[in-house]
């Protein structure tokens, strides 16, 4: 396939659909207007798409020739972000953004099929297009989706995520892992009030708790293994209602993020030993709930590959990183347990352009130019998997 020419003659049909979806966001599972123009979309180009999960869509495109089947997921829902740019496509839903980048997604999978089913009589094998709702909201649609089918007869699964922290037309390629496990807990502390006063009388969970926030850094520092990367991280700390009262009551939640399942168990289990030994020496009873959310996501080196040789065909050499793994979750990587596949990201950051803004921002954005880059990166990659011996 002619994949940067093709990735032009549909661009301005990619910013359309983009900004289209830019407009009217919607929240996870939610996505019910979304899934419907996605629908649409696929319809007129002769496609049969059907509905999984809800909200999801998915579609298949049978080219001339038996072959292998390669999969490819974007990711559909908004966020709960209040918009502050100014652009006349700014979100018109009160309260929800794209602000993760989400509406390029589909938008560049959009433009992707436009240009398989004009090629198909040239592919062997099959494409699946996977329109995934819900990756902001865990425990997120993938699971849903697997457990309804979607990889079924998948030989590889490819997923690609805008990145504003990286320039438009560079990409980052990971051999091995490139997202963490995201895990979350909930600690609920429960002591005896009193006056403010008379502190003897009490059992202040307040003072509880602030010892084993500050003794849980020693987790990462003391217990994990210096060359492995672990994340944790209190992000509430509630207590007290008045000034002059000691709580009996304290809650905090947090997460923990990992880059592999040994870490991930260690870390869990010294938060609730830390926990227990704390309030045992204070007197407060505990509870200690700890969510698995998102797999690490692990590239599999092949794939990954792959992706980069067509990265480089596209945009050169030079254009390809290979950065340190991020600690954010992606629920792509439950995928990746099941089917090998890469995920990378793509840059569309320009501070020419003003964009700059970090993803779950109001003021996030992407360089519209770098969606063809995304586009003819998705062509190349799908072409050479299709074309890998059975």
């Amino acid at each position: 396939m002619e994949c940067v020419s093709q990735a032009e003659k549909v661009h301005s049909y990619v910013v359309s659909i983009r900004r289209t979806l830019h407009e009217y966001p919607e929240l996870s599972f939610q996505e019910f207007e979304t899934a419907k123009r996605i629908e649409a979309e696929l319809r007129s180009m002769g496609l049969s798409p059907r509905r999984v999960a809800g909200t999801g869509v998915v579609a298949d495109i049978e080219g001339a020739q038996p072959g292998r089947t390669v999969a490819i997921r974007a990711d559909i829902d908004g966020l709960p972000v209040q918009e502050e740019n100014q652009v006349e496509y700014a979100s018109k839903n009160k309260g929800v953004m794209h602000a993760c980048g989400h509406d390029a997604h589909v938008a560049m999978l959009l433009g992707f099929a436009k240009i398989l089913v004009e090629e198909k009589r040239n592919i062997r094998g099959r494409v699946r297009l996977i329109f995934q709702p819900a990756e902001e909201q865990p425990p997120g649609g993938a699971q849903q989706l697997i457990k309804e089918g979607v990889l079924e007869g998948v030989n590889y699964i490819i997923g690609q995520h805008v990145f504003s922290n990286i320039s438009a037309g560079k990409v980052a390629v990971y051999y091995g892992p490139l997202m963490a496990n995201s895990d979350k807990f909930i600690i609920r502390l429960h002591g005896r009030g009193g006056h403010g006063s008379a502190p003897h009388e009490t059992v202040d969970p307040i003072v509880t708790a602030s010892y084993y926030v500050t003794l849980a850094q020693t987790i990462v520092s003391r217990r994990v293994d210096p060359v492995k990367a672990a994340v944790v991280t209190f992000g509430t700390f509630n207590a007290g209602y008045r000034f002059n009262i000691i709580a009996a009551h304290a809650e905090l939640t947090g997460t923990v993020r990992t880059l592999d399942m040994d870490t991930r168990g260690l870390v869990k289990a010294e938060l609730r030993r830390l926990l227990e030994g704390v309030c045992n020496s204070m007197g407060v009873s505990y509870e200690f709930e700890y969510e698995e959310g998102y797999p690490v996501v692990v590239n599999n080196p092949e794939v990954a590959r792959v992706v980069e040789e067509a990265a480089v065909d596209i945009l050169g050499r030079d254009a390809v990183l290979h950065p340190d793994p991020v600690m954010g979750g992606e629920d792509f990587g439950y995928y990746m347990q099941r089917v090998p596949g890469a995920f990378y990201f793509l840059g569309v950051g320009n501070p020419a352009k003003g964009v700059t803004s970090p993803q779950h921002t109001p003021t996030y954005n992407v360089d519209e130019d770098a969606l063809k880059h995304g586009v003819a990166i998705l062509c190349r990659a799908t072409e050479r998997l299709l074309s890998r011996p059975s």
